[in-house]
């Protein structure tokens, strides 16, 4: 249960955001206030208030956000959106309305959805999705873009000892400042030691915001850019480690896969191998359907390494499967909130299901509509960034190697989605400034 200071953490945070914008710049004052807010405040804990969306780390900041630009007159982003994505995001704001009225009847046990429950999921989604407006409009110059991946490092450096913390001492943070633990705490034992898990609520989580920070700082590397006064040698070492302490293999081995490509590819082949992941992630919900994705060669290749991760991720697509037949019931549209794309015994209404990635999440709640429609923006995102590339001969070094660094960054959490449900809206954030960026080269051409 949570204590008091959990209930004060999350509604001071808005006062805590009102001080940041009158004291920094406003780029600074939603670096501090989006990266914050997902390290620190407290997860997997809201508060509900009748009629009003329940106030969580990702309400509260994106309400805040959405409040203070309002009145500073700055604007949320949405002119920075072409017309065909204005029209997508309509669309995507939509979805949910449609997908009520064709779940009204009871499913099972579960009650029917109303207008009101798609009401309720439009504005839950919107307030995930507005840092992507925010990152697009106000991050999407070379400057802020050095400013974003400075912030970055930095955030990871003082997340740094906290981890540490609970590496050695096991995932103990979060009961200790908010009077609970977020999520299971066996699943954050790993190799006779603890995944850390400080505020973020899991061992995966953590471990993916180290990979991307650490792309970061591969990238100010490579490009040969000094974004902190300090040994970059030394700085990447202690993240690196931090990392593999983590034990986390997939973000691990994201990690690696960028840095590779990052080093070894010129802006050309990243672009197309950025290309190949899109394909590839639009294309495994059909491959899994129609049984031509090689999960059994992959869970015996992992199964030489760990048989512990082999039987894990065996047990993933054995749900992936059952989740996703369960979807193409109503594939268009989905089944709508209230656990109804989950696979529940018919007799005894027991859950039968486990759901980890967000593309089988979306397509069993969504359908293939809110699954493209939520898409479409992360895809739309990539591919300027990968026209660009395919000119960069047009185009400084320095940009070039940070526009794909910061390409790799996404497409890493787009490969994320498939074994997990990471896409906060801190991550629609970094998604926003790359469709910001990418924007600015094409105008700037």
């Amino acid at each position: 249960m949570a204590n008091s200071f959990a209930y004060i953490a999350l509604v001071s945070w808005p006062v805590f955001m009102l001080f940041l914008f009158k004291r920094f710049s406003v780029e600074k004052a939603i670096l501090i206030s989006i990266i914050g807010s997902y390290l620190f405040l407290p997860a997997s804990f809201e508060i509900n208030f009748p009629g009003f969306p329940a106030l969580n780390k990702t309400t509260v900041t994106t309400l805040s956000i959405l409040v203070i630009l309002f009145f500073r007159k700055g604007g949320l982003g949405f002119r920075s959106l072409d017309k065909k994505s204005m029209f997508l995001l309509f669309l995507f704001m939509l979805s949910p309305f449609i997908t009520a009225l064709l779940n009204t009847s009871r499913y099972l046990h579960l009650p029917g959805v109303t207008l009101y429950d798609g009401l309720s999921q439009s504005i839950n989604s919107f307030l995930v999705f507005l840092p992507f407006l925010v990152g697009a409009k106000y991050f999407n110059t070379f400057e802020s873009q050095k400013l974003l991946f400075r912030f970055l490092i930095i955030a990871c450096l003082i997340y740094l000892p906290l981890m540490l913390f609970e590496v050695r001492m096991s995932p103990q943070l979060h009961r200790m400042v908010y009077g609970f633990f977020p999520h299971s705490f066996l699943q954050q034992v790993r190799f006779d030691g603890f995944r850390p898990v400080v505020f973020l609520g899991h061992g995966l989580l953590v471990s993916m915001f180290v990979a991307v920070c650490l792309m970061a700082l591969s990238t100010s590397i490579k490009a040969k850019v000094k974004l902190i006064n300090f040994d970059y040698k030394i700085i990447f070492l202690a993240i690196f480690v931090v990392l593999i302490l983590s034990k986390t293999y997939g973000a691990l081995i994201l990690y690696i896969f960028g840095a590779v490509v990052l080093f070894l590819l010129k802006p050309r082949l990243i672009a197309t191998v950025s290309l190949c992941v899109v394909v590839l992630y639009l294309a495994y919900p059909f491959l899994s359907a129609n049984k031509v994705f090689p999960h059994e060669a992959i869970v015996s290749s992992v199964n030489i390494l760990s048989p512990d991760r082999a039987q894990s991720l065996e047990f993933r697509f054995f749900h992936e499967t059952k989740l996703l037949a369960h979807a193409n019931e109503k594939p268009i549209f989905g089944w709508s909130s209230w656990g109804r794309n989950r696979v529940y015994d018919p007799e005894t209404f027991q859950d039968l299901s486990v759901t980890d990635g967000r593309w089988i999440i979306t397509l069993g709640t969504s359908g293939w509509f809110g699954f493209l429609s939520e898409f479409y923006f992360i895809f739309i995102s990539m591919w300027y960034a990968i026209k660009i590339s395919k000119k960069s001969n047009s185009f400084p070094r320095e940009k070039m190697v940070f526009l794909s660094g910061h390409l790799l960054i996404v497409t890493m959490i787009l490969i994320d989605q498939i074994p997990n449900a990471s896409l906060s809206y801190f991550y629609w954030f970094l998604i926003g400034s790359l469709y910001g960026v990418s924007n600015n080269f094409h105008q700037s051409k």
